[in-house]
């Protein structure tokens, strides 16, 4: 009991925030969490080495503004199999803005067809991370795995690992070897399916969440741990056109999304992170249906105290959840509600996917008398190129547009030109 009431006071100095005690005047664990992560966004871009094709490239300018729009605190992706390595730039830069970063395990799509083989991988890959980040300062915070339903996401449908208690097999094979390196690191933790609230309740709990540490400690035990949950409901709303009026129990679904997860900060004193949450941006939704429902979302977190992240800032223009446009800036009506900041002016970034070439000629499209290829080690900068080739003299184009795909929502653009 002496080792785990050190460790308290040792994060407690470290995280610069009073030790909890039996004072009603001294800050909650939620309210830490809180101020720590404040009113975050999801940075969901792509990077030099990879990343989906459809997502626009990193660019340092992002965190400006975001740290202009007034948010606390990013997320983004880290991708199975990848290097740790290649995401230091984003998670420095987001420090040097003074950002709070929350990075977050996108598991291997092969784990959906074998799941019990994944679990080796999925402790290895968590191995690498911490031994990597073990030295970053408390304002990193590891969240574990996004969504373990949806490993493949593609127009064909969304698959991953169905069964819960499998899901949290893999929780319990990685924690333990996380805290040798990461002690006192907050973990981020949420259950399966698409980390909803309810199976936050019912899985991240003693009955599933079984490990040990060496020192016998377990979940119950560890202060450094955060309940995960995301939420998008209603989805008709949050995920398409249809207005708020077709779903009038609205509010209603909201405060049954958020019931669990409150009851199980309670119970087992930990704090909440709502780590996704958003919906469809205008001309997708009126103006009054949107500012409605983020509005309502985020005084809920208010009156709970739960630390929020909002989804999303980047991705690409067309992208329906987006609020941060290359060519416009941010949209300013979703600012009123979640920063109280006036949008500053646009700065300079690209709208283009797949500008590196990493991912081939995706989304490039060439007419005439060319031909499109992508070649490594070309002797320039970056890790690709793209060749083109021609054979005759006469008029050709390479070129981007606007995908017609089933996911397109209406009214929204990759490319747009400013006025």
């Amino acid at each position: 009991m002496q080792e785990i009431h050190f460790r308290k006071i040792a994060i407690a100095l470290i995280l610069g925030f009073p030790l909890l005690g039996e004072s009603t005047t001294k800050l909650s664990k939620g309210e830490i969490m809180f101020e720590r992560i404040g009113k975050g966004i999801n940075v969901d871009v792509s990077h030099l080495e990879g990343g989906p094709p459809e997502k626009m490239l990193y660019d340092s300018a992002q965190y400006d503004a975001v740290k202009a729009a007034g948010f606390q605190s990013i997320r983004f992706f880290v991708v199975a199999g990848e290097d740790p390595a290649i995401y230091k730039n984003r998670i420095q830069d987001a420090f040097d803005r003074d950002l709070a970063v929350v990075i977050c395990l996108w598991g291997s799509g092969q784990w959906a067809s074998k799941p019990k083989e994944g679990i080796q991988e999925f402790v290895a890959i968590w191995d690498r991370i911490a031994k990597y980040y073990k030295d970053y300062p408390a304002r990193l915070v590891f969240e574990l795995w996004n969504e373990p339903a949806g490993l493949i996401v593609k127009p064909g449908g969304i698959q991953g690992i169905q069964d819960g208690k499998t899901v949290m097999e893999y929780l319990n094979a990685a924690i333990p070897i996380i805290r040798k390196t990461n002690p006192d690191r907050i973990l981020g933790i949420g259950g399966p399916n698409f980390n909803g609230g309810r199976e936050l309740a019912q899985f991240v709990t003693p009955e599933y969440l079984t490990y040990r540490l060496e020192d016998g400690s377990g979940f119950a035990d560890d202060a450094n741990i955060i309940g995960i949950f995301h939420m998008y409901q209603p989805h008709k709303f949050t995920h398409g056109t249809s207005g708020l009026d077709e779903v009038p129990k609205w509010k209603d679904e909201v405060r049954e999304q958020m019931s669990p997860p409150v009851a199980w900060s309670k119970k087992w004193r930990k704090p909440l992170l709502l780590s996704e949450w958003g919906a469809w941006v205008p001309p997708c939704h009126t103006v009054e249906d949107f500012k409605a429902y983020i509005g309502f979302v985020a005084d809920e977190c208010k009156k709970h105290n739960i630390g929020w992240m909002y989804y999303c800032a980047g991705f690409n223009n067309q992208w329906a959840f987006n609020i941060l446009n290359t060519e416009d800036g941010w949209n300013q009506d979703a600012l009123d509600i979640l920063t109280e900041v006036t949008a500053p002016p646009p700065l300079p970034m690209s709208p283009l996917i797949n500008s590196e070439f990493s991912s081939g000629t995706a989304h490039w499209t060439s007419e005439g008398s060319v031909q499109m290829s992508m070649v490594r080690n070309a002797g320039l900068s970056g890790l690709a190129a793209l060749k083109v080739e021609s054979k005759k003299s006469d008029w050709a184009a390479i070129y981007q547009e606007t995908p017609k795909r089933a996911w397109s929502p209406p009214s929204r653009y990759l490319i747009s030109l400013r006025k």
